[in-house]
């Protein structure tokens, strides 16, 4: 630590002498930085050289030793001040303590007696410095945590675990502000995912985070300007905006958002999912977690209407009305299962079944028509893909599905009948996906001379969609379709190299890759030298 700094008062040279030599003032982690002779320099002293201590005489010229220390503490409480008195003087400057002043010393001045006052002074400013510094440091991790700490706050608001007064200090701790007492309050949710396509190839959970930090932030960016906002992340990594003026157009507002984040979060070019959830309008500190329930459960309807919408909880207690009535197709679920089995996804396919068939059926008959519902879409996938009847459809076993008296035995049958045609599809898939990438390989060994093939040219070349030919040529070779074609025009042009003295940018030209510098470029990074010193090394 520096030495503490001194500034010695009284308009007398030799008591401010004695006081300098009485003891040493280096050893005792201390320097006197100043002298004045009377209270008015005393404080110019002060306000320029800022010391720790101050030792001042009671009686001076206009103005005594204990007005200038109320003064001095006046302004700068941390300064320790010693009133130096007389034993006539004691009673008075004893009274001084009750001003703040720190200690006082009896004239004539003894080096122990100062000693003490010093060491005692010292370890007061150590202490209190210490403490100082532990508060500083509390106070950053309070600023560096209060983000967090206001998101858990107002988590468990949503969660109905806060009482109204707990709900009312912490917003005012957190210096939240709300439109009204009695607050009216509305709640969104917003569902950030990376779109499919780029989901099975190069989302990682990393680029997970950051897409949803990036959306949390753009959120907040849009409601930069509004008060009446609070924008947080729950604990599923969803963004909630808990609106607590009655006015705010939120569904508007989340149409908006929903496009501007479908923009911004480009995965590998591919828009990301957003699907927003809206509660109901309601008023009261503890009906926010009804809201937020009620968003919840808007947003988990998305499984039938889709993702990328704005779905509000309103339209959703209509929707369910609709389901009390007597069984009805989901088209959406059913599509799905047909979409499942075509692919083969066995395990997709039987869970929504199950979604299907947990219906509340009110009687067989009706378990009968959903059961009819499923074995179509089989029928439907079956025909998509071409395969045999026989194959994996047995009239008389869809007979006794139809007739089954048992519930748990229609499901068992029904659940068996979807895990055979998924499979049989899936064997041939798997099939069809080799001698897919044997042609593909063999297409761009004869095409590779060509500027303009890539992963969308074969993919037309070959009927099939860009990511289903980038997923199986990663699936079949380890690398990127990028990647296998780059490594393939490497090899044609070593060979070239080898074998011709054609140039660099002819060599370039007949592999596919006319721009002579990224062709260099591409060429180092595979072999580690350039064209040059590769035929050098080689002659």
């Amino acid at each position: 630590m520096e030495p503490l700094k001194v500034l010695l008062v009284d308009d007398e040279y030799l008591i401010r002498n004695l006081l300098r030599m009485r003891i040493d003032w280096q050893e005792q982690g201390m320097q006197i930085v100043g002298e004045a002779c009377d209270a008015a320099e005393a404080l110019e002293q002060v306000e320029l050289l800022h010391p720790d201590i101050v030792f001042t005489d009671i009686y001076m010229p206009k103005m005594d030793g204990i007005e200038l220390s109320g003064l001095i503490l006046k302004r700068y409480p941390n300064i320790k001040i010693v009133v130096v008195t007389g034993h006539d003087e004691f009673e008075y400057a004893r009274q001084s303590v009750k001003l703040g002043i720190s200690d006082f010393i009896l004239k004539p001045i003894r080096a122990t007696e100062l000693l003490q006052v010093t060491t005692k002074l010292r370890a007061a400013i150590e202490q209190e410095r210490g403490r100082e510094y532990e508060l500083s440091k509390l106070r950053e991790e309070m600023k560096r945590s209060l983000p967090y700490l206001k998101e858990r706050f107002v988590n468990q608001w949503l969660q109905g675990i806060l009482h109204e007064e707990e709900v009312r200090e912490q917003l005012h701790f957190y210096r939240i502000p709300i439109a009204a007492d009695n607050p009216q309050s509305r709640l969104a949710i917003i569902e950030v995912q990376a779109a499919l396509s780029s989901q099975a190839e190069t989302s990682t959970e990393e680029a997970q985070i950051l897409m949803r930090m990036d959306s949390l932030k753009h959120v907040q960016a849009y409601y930069q300007q509004d008060l009446y906002k609070i924008i947080v992340m729950d604990t599923h990594n969803r963004i909630v905006i808990l609106a607590t003026d009655p006015d705010a157009k939120l569904t508007e507002q989340a149409e908006q958002l929903l496009g501007e984040l479908r923009c911004l979060l480009k995965v590998d070019g591919s828009e990301a999912d957003v699907t927003i959830g809206i509660g109901q309008l309601y008023s009261g500190w503890e009906s926010v977690c009804i809201a937020y329930r009620e968003a919840c459960r808007a947003l988990d309807y998305q499984t039938f209407v889709g993702k990328n919408q704005v779905i509000c909880f309103e339209d959703l207690v209509i929707e369910s009305d609709k389901r009390s009535q007597p069984y009805r197709s989901d088209k959406g679920l059913l599509e799905q299962l047909q979409f499942c089995i075509s692919v083969g996804a066995e395990e997709e396919a039987v869970s929504l079944l199950k979604q299907i068939l947990a219906a509340p059926f009110s009687n067989t008959a009706q378990f009968r028509m959903a059961a009819m519902d499923v074995i179509t879409e089989c029928q439907r996938a079956a025909m998509e893909q071409q395969l045999e009847g026989e194959q994996v459809f047995n009239q008389e076993a869809v007979a006794m599905m139809l007739m089954a008296e048992h519930l748990p035995d229609l499901r068992a049958m029904l659940e068996q009948h979807v895990r055979a045609i998924s499979g049989v599809i899936k064997a041939k898939r798997q099939a069809k996906e080799v001698n897919l990438t044997d042609q593909v390989k063999a297409y761009l060994e004869e095409q590779m001379s060509n500027a303009e093939v890539g992963l969308s040219s074969t993919a037309a070349a070959f009927y099939v969609s860009p990511g289903h030919l980038g997923r199986l040529m990663k699936k079949e070779t380890g690398q990127t379709f990028v990647e296998y074609l780059t490594q393939l025009r490497m090899k044609k042009a070593e060979s070239l190299l080898k074998q011709t003295d054609l140039k660099g940018y002819e060599i370039g030209e007949q592999v596919g890759i006319p721009d002579p510098h990224y062709f260099s470029v591409l060429f180092k990074k595979q072999f580690g030298r350039s064209m040059n010193e590769y035929r050098n090394v080689r002659n």
